[in-house]
């Protein structure tokens, strides 16, 4: 199949949709289809320098740069008194709300004129790119293929723009059975398929978490860790105050804080700000790794004795899935998509958003309990290595791909069942 994949960012932007979207290409391109990537420029949180046009892991990369300064006009305009109000009764909320997030750049409509069997698009947020292969379908005939990412807690999830465009899907990959649902009552469309993210264990089989103990002087003590970015929906505001929880009861636990960024709440405190804001004894039991090669991320999860993500929106955490591989029990947020993914008692801990009481006594419990540590990241890992790997998750996606492709390629004939099978004269 000559398959195009149109997403915001690609590596090495890191990050669950950019490696998402790495892991599948790369499957894809190895099992001889042609794979085509367009994302925009800019790496950020990344040492490496991004290339307009480069080949990576056997996939064709082109990246171009929006019409940044036209889209920060738009927003200008919208702080204007009264212009949300006279935009969103003149084209439409959802419109207004897409305008303002971008990118602008009509190249992924164009790019999709080209002949193709497949355009895949991903991570909706930047509800431009799939609004435009929407539009570009109109003109050209391909399978296309949405999968959105949606974080259904955010706002912008929500918009109605989002309705019309997955109706004129051939299909949709959702990452739960949550966001399943979520699409299918949204848009009426009953083209879901619950597919989900991946890891690749080879990555996990050499991981040395006494390594990075030895380099960090954290020894042999008890050790909370959190591995990603620090966003402002990860948690780690709830993480940090469940943490001085932990402390008073047992201040020998260290907090390991691995990954790029720094902003923990949206325009407010970043997380170097709030463990500055610690006492200087709590200070000192903190490990902040920052941004690392991706080669150390094995060694990273193999390092701490608990994981804990409590995160307020997600798509699905293939963070938990990583610190499963190093069979690690995980602790994350109640909310719809992760109760998809960790289940209660058996391979992790959940508790309440935001509730860092709540994530104090789940980390206790499991730091004073090594058995139940060992039962739980070992159903984890089992877990993992039975359905998420990048290998099955490439499987599922290819037979997508392959089977909507096969739709658009046979329309329905007049009389023809549903089902796009025929009857026999």
């Amino acid at each position: 199949m000559r398959i195009l994949h149109v997403t915001p960012y690609y590596r090495p932007r890191t990050g669950g949709a950019e490696t998402h979207a790495t892991e599948v290409c790369e499957h894809l391109v190895r099992r001889g289809h042609d794979v085509t990537v367009l994302s925009m420029m800019g790496a950020e949180e990344s040492s490496e320098p991004s290339a307009e046009r480069e080949m990576i892991g056997g996939v064709k990369v082109f990246r171009y740069t929006p019409a940044d300064r036209t889209m920060a006009a738009y927003n200008r305009c919208l702080e204007m008194r009264g212009a949300h109000r006279l935009l969103g009764a003149t084209i439409g909320a959802g419109f207004r709300q897409m305008l303002s997030i971008g990118p602008y750049s009509l190249l992924p409509f164009w790019a999709a004129m080209g002949r193709l069997d497949v355009v895949a698009v991903s991570n909706w947020y930047c509800a431009s790119l799939p609004f435009q292969l929407c539009q570009a379908r109109r003109f050209r005939r391909f399978a296309l293929v949405g999968t959105p990412f949606f974080h259904t807690e955010r706002p912008w999830a929500t918009s109605p723009l989002y309705a019309g465009m997955l109706a004129r899907c051939d299909a949709v990959v959702a990452m739960t059975e949550h966001e399943k649902t979520f699409v299918e009552e949204r848009s009426g469309v009953r083209n879901a398929h619950v597919v989900g993210v991946g890891v690749d264990p080879d990555r996990f089989a050499r991981a040395d978490g006494a390594a990075v103990r030895a380099r960090y002087g954290i020894g042999s003590a008890p050790v909370v860790g959190y591995v990603g970015r620090m966003a402002a929906t990860k948690g780690i505001a709830t993480l940090i105050a469940a943490m001085k929880i932990v402390w008073a009861r047992e201040p020998g636990v260290r907090l390991l804080l691995a990954g790029a960024g720094s902003s923990s709440s949206s325009g407010t405190e970043s997380v170097a700000a709030m463990v500055e804001g610690l006492s200087r004894d709590e200070r000192r039991r903190v490990v902040t790794v920052g941004r690392f090669d991706e080669k150390e991320k094995a060694s990273i999860f193999d390092a701490v004795d608990v994981f804990a993500m409590p995160s307020v929106a997600e798509s699905f955490g293939i963070a938990y899935l990583e610190a499963w591989m190093c069979r690690k029990p995980v602790i994350g947020a109640s909310i719809p998509s992760t109760t998809c993914v960790i289940d209660e008692g058996v391979d992790g801990m959940l508790v309440q958003p935001g509730d860092s009481d709540a994530l104090a006594r789940s980390i206790l419990v499991l730091l004073s309990n090594r058995a139940l540590r060992e039962r739980l990241g070992d159903a984890g890992h089992t877990k993992t290595v039975e359905r998420f790997t990048w290998r099955r998750i490439a499987d599922r996606l290819e037979q997508i791909y392959e089977q909507a492709s096969a739709r658009v390629r046979v329309p329905a004939m007049a009389g023809a069942p549903a089902d796009g099978t025929f009857a026999r004269k």
